[in-house]
């Protein structure tokens, strides 16, 4: 009876140690899990202006994301004379008029333009947000209605931020696409952890950053994305026509050094300019407007020739 005692009282460290060790995993999970279903969620915000305001004629047009979601993504198509067009991917929490300016500027170099809003964004249908990866089949299935219902010949996409990081995706699946102006993308979304889920979420960044591993499993499991396995510099590889890549040395959202790293693996002949004192993530459109657009119009004469 008292070596029973004695091996009880021997074991009793551990039995707590397992405790704790337990309820710290508990924690960790459970914790990973409530920010991972938290940063998921779109902020949603609708477009303030409208073509019109820079003199542009419209319409209101809508489709169908090519996956099995049936999600219906509404945007606007603007027209140009010709068979060319380019398809606008704005950011994360963004929407269709987000750099309706330069969109003025591309049909005034005489093509036709689609802005939409991604699945989730602005008034097309909601969804989570799917990090470029379940975005993929909006722009395919705006591809699909450009050659359906506008006799559209060529496509190029003009993507910022997150979308650029969709436009590296999707020209890597869907040889339709000839070329793409990507501004400011990312390239390890982990490494951005730390710095965006205190934008979508309550958690400060050193919390996110010890929970870094455990919102990566919680993202497979609730949404069956590996964060890890997002990686444009690899995408970037299956391209074999140069990409106009942008991107502010001063962004405080995004390091340059994703751009960086993308454009090592980048097609022969690629343009990556490194714009200073943009005062903001991908701002450069607004503080060097005549080198923003020169770059832009020289590019899409030439993947459009």
């Amino acid at each position: 009876m008292i070596k029973s005692i004695l091996i009880k009282l021997n074991n009793k460290p551990t039995y707590i140690s397992l405790l704790i060790l337990f309820i710290v995993t508990l924690i960790y999970f459970g914790l990973s899990m409530y920010i991972t279903s938290l940063a998921y969620k779109t902020i949603i915000n609708s477009p303030e202006d409208n073509p019109k305001q820079y003199g542009l004629e419209f319409e209101e047009i809508e489709f169908i994301s090519a996956d099995s979601s049936g999600l219906i993504l509404r945007g606007w198509w603007i027209p140009a004379k010709s068979t060319n067009a380019i398809i606008y991917l704005h950011g994360i929490d963004g929407h269709r008029a987000g750099h309706t300016e330069v969109l003025a500027s591309f049909q005034k170099m005489g093509y036709s333009v689609l802005t939409f809003d991604l699945r989730g964004h602005g008034v097309s249908d909601p969804s989570t947000v799917g990090l470029g990866v379940k975005e993929v089949p909006d722009v395919i299935g705006a591809i699909n209605f450009l050659q359906q219902e506008k006799n559209i010949k060529q496509v190029a996409l003009y993507g910022v931020s997150y979308g650029a990081v969709l436009s590296i995706l999707a020209a890597s699946e869907d040889d339709r696409i000839k070329g793409i102006f990507i501004d400011s993308p990312y390239n390890k979304l982990t490494d951005l952890i730390s710095s965006e889920v205190p934008k979508r979420t309550p958690i400060p960044s050193f919390v996110a950053n010890l929970l870094s591993q455990g919102i990566n499993l919680s993202s497979i499991m609730l949404q069956g994305i590996n964060l890890e396995s997002i990686n444009p510099a690899e995408s970037i590889k299956n391209l074999n026509y140069p990409v106009l890549m942008v991107h502010c040395i001063d962004d405080d959202r995004i390091p340059i050094y994703h751009s960086d790293e993308i454009n090592k693996n980048s097609p022969q002949d690629t343009l990556y300019h490194k714009f200073e004192n943009c005062k903001g993530h991908s701002e450069s459109w607004k503080v060097h407007e005549t080198y923003y657009l020169g770059f832009a119009e020289t590019y899409f004469k030439r993947i459009f020739n």
